[in-house]
């Protein structure tokens, strides 16, 4: 009886080396990487501080009786939870004035640039810094000037930059309250001149607020007192001065955006800072805008604590 081999496959001896060779490789290159880069930031797509997991502070509201105030529209939000601490008429349909300039300046950044250069066109209407005509000044220009001064005419050189002009740019303003979900504002106009048709609600502009607080050239802007502004040649100098009358003179007032019309009344959004906690206060149609948002601070400051687990 003929005895069955076994048969193996021939392994070519260079083959095995050279394939072991790669695999040693491989192992020694991934030790090798771990062993000196594994802690590196190079890795750290994800913060490794434990803070990245906690959650923010809960807001503890003990005592939710409101201050006396010139106005029955008012809203205090906590800026990280958005949590309302204190509210009232918080949908109802009010005229937001100036605060519109809120959204300009959104839409402003989305669409251009921070140092695109804009051709100005004198415009008269309201409050104005008195941009004259054929100035170069860049769109950061403008929108200082639109948040700190609330220029009319910084907000219609931004509009009507836009390629498709004023209309085009006010649609593109309304396209982001919808992308924000905020349906109970609409708005007619880049500067917040009395319109029927041009309004908002208490709690939309808190949510404006907060979106707008999320751009770091906002925040900064919005904490000026002063500012000190001019064209590109240098030639023509603008000295403006916040229409924010809370700005260092209450030390939790980080900005935010004024408005009045004899239609809307006084309108105020306040970024507070109470011992780093952020919060987001908004009054309309009131008689005594700045004393409103001072009482609805000090409300916080006594009977707002936060929850740090």
């Amino acid at each position: 009886m003929k005895k069955s081999k076994i048969l193996f496959p021939q392994i070519n001896k260079f083959t095995f080396i050279y394939k072991n060779i790669i695999i040693f490789g491989l192992f020694f290159l991934i030790n090798f990487v771990i062993y000196h880069f594994g802690n590196n930031t190079i890795f750290a797509k994800i913060p490794q501080s434990s803070a990245f997991f906690t959650p923010p502070p809960t807001p503890i509201v003990k005592n939710k009786i409101a201050p006396i105030l010139s106005t029955q529209n008012y809203i205090i939000i906590d800026l990280a939870t958005n949590n309302i601490l204190l509210g009232n008429k918080i949908n109802d349909r009010i005229y937001p004035a100036s605060t519109t300039k809120l959204a300009t300046a959104l839409t402003a950044l989305n669409l251009y640039p921070l140092d695109e250069i804009i051709t100005t066109i004198p415009y008269t209407e309201g409050k104005v810094m008195e941009l004259t005509e054929g100035e170069k000044v860049t769109v950061r220009t403008l929108v200082s000037a639109l948040l700190v001064y609330s220029a009319n005419d910084a907000a219609f050189n931004l509009a009507n930059h836009y390629e498709t002009g004023t209309e085009g740019f006010v649609k593109q303003m309304n396209n982001l309250i919808k992308k924000y979900i905020l349906n109970n504002t609409n708005f007619t106009n880049f500067d917040g001149i009395h319109n029927e048709n041009h309004y908002s609600t208490i709690y939309d502009l808190s949510q404006l607020a907060r979106l707008a607080l999320t751009n770091p050239f906002i925040v900064e802007t919005v904490k000026q007192k002063e500012i000190n502004l001019s064209n590109l040649s240098g030639e023509i100098k603008y000295s403006l001065i916040s229409t924010n009358e809370l700005l260092g003179v209450v030390p939790e007032v980080e900005g935010l955006k004024t408005g009045w019309t004899p239609e809307a009344s006084g309108c105020f959004i306040g970024a507070i800072n109470i011992n780093g906690h952020k919060l987001t206060t908004v009054v309309a149609q009131s008689t005594d805008r700045f004393t409103d948002t001072k009482k609805l601070i000090d409300w916080a400051k006594e009977n707002v604590t936060w929850n740090n687990k």
